[in-house]
């Protein structure tokens, strides 16, 4: 009945096999090759378009739809296998290709200029982006990918002196200097002065810092130029380095110091009359007028009554200011000077009058206009020249000293000399007039600008004051100056960056080029700033050197505009390998592994092999230049390669032959003792630890070697072509035969390996247990009267999943490995032969009566992984793939970016089905006959 059920299944397995082999045949056929097809198969492989869009994501976490260009990527079929080359994001921050159905993914290599890679839920670098195309696509399949922006910082320092290096007064430290921040693209930005709570300033806005304050302004997007200035404040002097620049990912500085040089001080006061013009002195003299004064940028109301006076003192010379009456005129008070504008220019009181005049009669008034000069050698001639305009636009005359009557049309020119004075008689009731200096002959105009109205019957009185200066001014000397920074390209060498100078709000452009300067010549005491276009679209970052500031007399301001070139200038890194044999016939290894690093981060490794000319070289593509503009130290450095040692000449490498050492090891000495002892084989086993070189016969990192009774036997030669510490150790195998008692005895066998002047030399040590031993003796007893003890089976099963491991590459033996409690009792060959079945009979008690607990291992199987279930082995294969898509390299690089090869896409799937039918069947059709005529397993195994 058995052989009849036997026979049946071989019918039905061959049958499988039989139609497996055809379908596998014609899959195998149809998927030759990408172009390869079944007859019947005419249609041609559909391709879709694909297209990576690279977005920005700010560093909050929030997309947006703004593209990024200049992001490079690499393409890879999910396999690994490149396709096409290098990969860059449009101006629209898009990528288009056309692919065939398939996986694939977009590896990033670099992220855009001023951008940082995306980042996963976890904070981990996002580079690799999969995606699958079908072939059924209506629309193009759409890849998206993010980077962030960089950011930086910018810091805004005050710093305040004394001229003369005294020590700042209290009232010093605390002054407040007002500071106007601005940033390219507008925008609101947060920034803590001291470390204190975080302040929010729009672009334009102002904020306020006392001596030795610091602002600091977070988070910045990278390439954002921004502008500082500071407000003028009376007795200082200003010199702000940094005040303009770009932001790069280091930060940026902006330090203002300020230097108090005394000067002298005037006095300001303000007056009030009111003079009644009306028939019944109905006047109200009590009347209370308000004024504004405007000093230094600081605003100040006050209220005077008729006769009473508001006095300023203490204003330092060069103090601005400007006195303003509210407008009284719609209550019957008409002011005859209703606005003063000047500044300080000396130590005496300077007084602005304010008259108004209660309902005048409605009769014609007048305007004088005078021009006082004071100080020391005022020169007699020197014109002093006013712009004069009235209300209702009309044309007046006017008299010098009681002169010829002249004409002055509105808003033109009147021009004066000290002393003289200007009337306009008959000028109509209730006009307004603004008297306005305009040329104070480089002396100092105490009042600037003069406004009222005309009241009639009275004189409005336009009074003018400049003082001769005490010293002749020096002339400041402004030199501003081009550079360039870092390596930038040559189409840049004579590019010219435009400037724009500032003084005392009059702007002068101009343009220079790297190496060039220019001079201007300023007033003393004038505010200069200097900026220069935003050049950052180019590559540029800019850091303006003593760019903002006051003229001090006579004194040369060198002003420097540095721009330093970020863009992506690419250092080409070119080596030879080169080998030093010393006479001694090599066989070279087909390639080798060179790597380029930045101090310890490898930037890419490559492999190199030699050219149809025998000779090796390699070369590198990288950035040269870290983002300040410092150039990288590269070096290279090769994967070690057995039996050279390398040495390094710059970007060059020598690599020296160095001969293998050879040396025997210790004997292994076989014992048997006992009477009657039969013909028996013992199995020993040498296993070497971390990849150690092995002699001659070895199966991996294992070799055992048999012998017959007693005796010595060896190992072989050991053979290492490189110094360092190598560890084997030395068991022997328990076979299982009836009467005899194993040695468990584990030697420990360790090679040092040295490099002495060229040469390779060897020693080893021999320990069993901790201590020295001469050579590994092991002792066998045979007594076929020995009373077994219980003894307990230790059997198991060793199954493989060889994956995509080629047939021919399958380990043929394992060694198996019993342990009790914890400690190393057995170990056993096992191979097909034994039909990776393994069993061992061993004590079921210790000796002091307890139940051994027993566990099994096995001595590593390279390229495999081993798990363990209860007395079973399974071996899983691992071959060396890509990274998985969400794992990039730690190099961030593709697998093969240096050969791009299209992967083939036939259709795989069922021919994998028909695969693993036809071995089943095969493994059928072998393993019916054996089942039929296998009889039950003896309890002790003894396959080897």
């Amino acid at each position: 009945m058995r052989t009849a059920i036997h026979r049946t299944i071989s019918m039905v397995l061959a049958a499988v096999f039989v139609v497996g082999g055809l379908i596998t045949g014609t899959l195998g056929w149809q998927s030759l090759g990408q172009s390869a097809k079944n007859e019947t198969q005419s249609e041609v492989a559909s391709y879709a378009d694909v297209e990576l869009v690279k977005l920005e994501k700010l560093p909050d976490g929030t997309k947006t739809e703004t593209s990024v260009p200049d992001a490079v990527f690499y393409l890879f079929a999910k396999d690994g296998q490149q396709i096409g080359g290098r990969y860059v994001t449009d101006e629209n921050g898009t990528i288009s290709v056309s692919l065939e159905p398939g996986e694939y993914y977009f590896e990033e290599s670099s992220p855009a200029p001023g951008f940082a890679f995306d980042k996963d839920e976890k904070g981990q670098q996002l580079t690799r982006y999969p995606f699958t195309v079908t072939g059924e696509e209506t629309e193009a399949v759409v890849v998206t990918a993010y980077n962030i922006p960089l950011q930086g910082v910018l810091s805004v320092q005050k710093l305040v002196e004394n001229a003369d290096g005294s020590p700042l007064a209290d009232e010093q430290k605390a002054q407040e200097f007002v500071f106007t921040v601005a940033f390219s693209g507008g925008g609101a930005y947060s920034y803590s002065i001291d470390g204190g709570e975080p302040q929010e300033l729009t672009s334009g806005g102002t904020l306020q810092l006392k001596h030795n304050q610091t602002a600091v302004f977070e988070q910045i997007p990278v390439g954002v130029t921004y502008t500082v200035t500071e407000q003028p404040v009376p007795g200082y002097t200003v010199s702000g380095t940094g005040h303009t620049g770009t932001i790069t990912e280091i930060g940026s500085a902006a330090v203002f110091t300020n230097t108090y040089t005394p000067s002298q001080t005037g006095s300001l006061t303000v007056s009030k009359e009111i003079v009644d013009a009306s028939p019944d002195g109905s006047a109200d003299i009590a009347k209370e007028f308000t004024f504004t004064a405007v000093i230094s940028g600081k605003t100040e109301t006050f209220v005077l009554k008729h006769g009473e006076s508001k006095t300023f003192p203490d204003l330092p010379v060069g103090t601005t200011y400007t006195i303003t009456e509210t407008d009284y005129t719609a209550e019957g008070y008409a002011a005859t000077v209703q606005e003063y504008t000047g500044q300080i220019t000396g130590e005496e009181e300077l007084r602005l009058p304010f008259a108004n005049v209660y309902q005048p009669p409605m009769e014609s008034g007048s305007l004088t206009v005078s021009k006082e000069v004071v100080g020391d050698n005022p020169e007699p001639d020197k014109e002093f020249a006013f712009a004069i305009t009235f209300s209702d636009g009309g044309i007046y005359e006017y008299t010098v000293d009681g002169g010829e009557p002249q004409e002055l049309t509105n808003g033109s020119l009147l021009v004066l000399k000290g002393g003289q004075q200007a009337i306009f008689a008959n000028l109509p009731d209730g006009i307004a007039y603004t008297v306005r200096e305009v040329d104070a002959a480089g002396y100092l105009p105490a009042v600037e600008e003069i406004s009222g109205i005309i009241v009639g019957g009275e004189n409005a009185l336009a009074r003018f004051q400049n003082r001769v200066p005490t010293e002749p001014e020096q002339l400041a000397t402004l030199i501003i100056t081009k550079k360039l920074a870092g390596e930038y390209p040559e189409a840049d060498e004579n590019k010219e960056f435009h400037f724009t100078l500032t003084i005392d709000g009059t702007e002068t452009q101009f343009t220079l080029k790297s190496g060039e300067s220019k001079d201007f010549e300023i007033p003393v005491g004038a505010q200069y700033e200097v900026r220069e276009d935003d050049d950052s679209a180019d590559g540029y970052a800019l850091r303006m050197e003593n760019g903002y500031g006051t003229a001090i007399s006579g004194r040369t301001i060198e002003v420097t505009a540095i721009n330093t070139y970020i863009g992506g200038v690419q250092a080409e890194i070119k080596g030879e390998k080169t080998w030093k044999l010393g006479g001694h016939t090599v066989a070279l290894p087909e390639s080798i592994t060179v790597r380029l690093k930045n101090g310890d981060l490898l930037v890419e490794e490559i492999p190199v092999t030699p050219d149809e000319n025998g000779q090796w070289h390699y070369n590198f593509t990288a950035p040269k230049y870290d983002v300040d503009g410092n150039e990288i130290a590269y070096t290279v450095e090769e994967a070690p390669v057995a039996g050279f040692i390398p040495s390094y000449d710059g970007f060059n490498i020598l690599n020296t032959y160095i001969p293998p050492v050879e040396i025997d090891p210790p004997h292994i000495e076989k014992v048997v003792e006992g009477e009657n002892a039969p013909e028996t084989e013992f199995s020993f086993l040498l296993k070497g630890e971390n990849n150690a070189p092995m002699p001659q016969g070895s199966d991996g990192n294992t070799k055992t070697i048999r012998r017959t009774g007693s005796g010595e036997l060896e190992f072989g030669t050991f053979s290492f072509a490189d110094f360092g510490v190598y560890t084997y150790t030395i068991s022997e195998l328990n076979t299982g035969a009836d009467g005899w008692e194993y040695d468990n005895t584990m030697y420990t066998l360790t090679f040092t390996v040295t490099l002495e002047d060229g040469e390779l030399h060897a020693s080893y040590t021999l320990t069993r247990d901790g201590e020295a031993a001469e050579k590994a003796l092991f002792t066998n007893r045979y007594d076929e009267k020995m009373t077994e003890p219980d003894t307990v089976e230790i059997a198991g099963n060793k199954t493989w999943n060889h994956g995509d491991n080629p047939e021919d590459k399958w380990p043929d033996s394992i060694v198996v490995e019993v342990y009790a409690d914890g400690q190393l009792a057995a170990q056993r060959l096992v191979t097909a032969g034994d039909g990776w079945q393994y069993a061992f009979e061993l004590p079921k008690y210790a000796e002091d009566g307890h139940e051994v607990v027993y566990t099994v291992g096995e001595v590593n199987v390279p390229d495999y992984t081993t798990e363990i279930k209860g007395y079973d082995v399974l071996n899983t294969y691992h071959s060396n793939k890509p990274a998985d898509p969400d794992k990039p390299d730690e190099s961030g690089e593709p697998d093969n970016p240096g050969n791009p090869t299209i992967p083939q896409t036939g259709d795989n799937s069922h021919l994998t089905i028909w695969v693993v039918l036809l071995f089943l069947s095969l493994t059928g059709l072998i393993m019916t006959p054996l089942l039929g005529k296998r009889k039950s397993r003896e309890r002790k195994h003894k396959r080897h």
